[in-house]
């Protein structure tokens, strides 16, 4: 293990599966820490062990990021395992789509608490560990409905909306100390969750739709995740880099 994160230590929110997973395994690889934060522990412990059997740092963390108290007590521990946390990954988050009228008070306070709150607890907790450290990089999981409409997704659109204006007013406030904040729009993903409740003739459609004739894999969005932490990206904050085949721009 080594590589472009090498010494840096990653607090992913969401990382047990799906993107979360792949951006762990990812900058494991380039030889950073990583804390694999997820509601549940038979998914995180997995992910982290996968990440040590292949000779990486990483350690299973609980909690829900829609509680401030556990995502405080995740970066604590993360950083009395590892050290300061100088890497934070906000890809947590819980969705239901259908039209606006059927979504109750419950749903709807979910999406908000793990989708946008989880986002704010996950910066209040790592910031002052980044500016003891004098350096940071957050990436956070937007989406491309946080541009375009979305039929059936008012609620996660607006809170993606909101992830990506959180990073750039965050990038204004925290680079001063050394702390960029970016985000990743995601394309269509065939993720282990979307699998499940996408048909053949669904992902068809929209293979169909994106530019480069191809869906997105969870590699992509870490291999871009990668990019927007390292060195390479040092004088890149408070944007958001669509990772979609194109798809965004060619039908907004």
């Amino acid at each position: 293990m080594g590589g472009r994160l090498e010494g840096k230590v990653a607090l992913v929110t969401g990382g047990g599966r799906g993107i979360g997973r792949a951006i762990c395994e990812a900058y494991a690889r380039e030889g950073a820490a990583v804390g694999v934060l997820d509601l549940r522990p038979d998914v995180a412990e997995p992910a982290a062990d996968a990440i040590r059997e292949a000779g990486g740092k990483a350690v299973a963390l609980t909690g829900n990021v829609a509680n401030r108290d556990e995502v405080f007590a995740a970066a604590e521990a993360l950083k009395s395992e590892f050290g300061p946390v100088t890497l934070l990954v906000n890809n947590a988050m819980w969705n239901r789509y259908g039209p606006l009228e059927e979504q109750d008070e419950t749903a709807i306070g979910r999406m908000i608490d793990v989708g946008f709150k989880g986002v704010i607890w996950g910066y209040q907790a790592v910031i002052p560990q980044m500016r003891a450290a004098g350096q940071g990089a957050i990436v956070n999981i937007a989406s491309p409905s946080a541009v375009i409409a979305m039929k059936h997704g008012i609620m996660y659109s607006a809170i993606k909306a909101a992830v990506a204006a959180a990073t750039r007013s965050g990038a204004a406030e925290f680079g001063p100390d050394n702390i960029r904040v970016n985000a990743i729009a995601p394309g269509p993903t065939q993720t282990d969750g979307a699998m499940r409740v996408v048909t053949e003739d669904g992902w068809e459609r929209r293979r169909e739709r994106i530019p480069i004739r191809r869906l997105g894999q969870p590699e992509d969005m870490a291999n871009a995740a990668v990019f927007l932490a390292s060195e390479e990206a040092s004088f890149i904050t408070g944007d958001m880099l669509f990772v979609d085949g194109g798809i965004t721009y060619a039908f907004s």
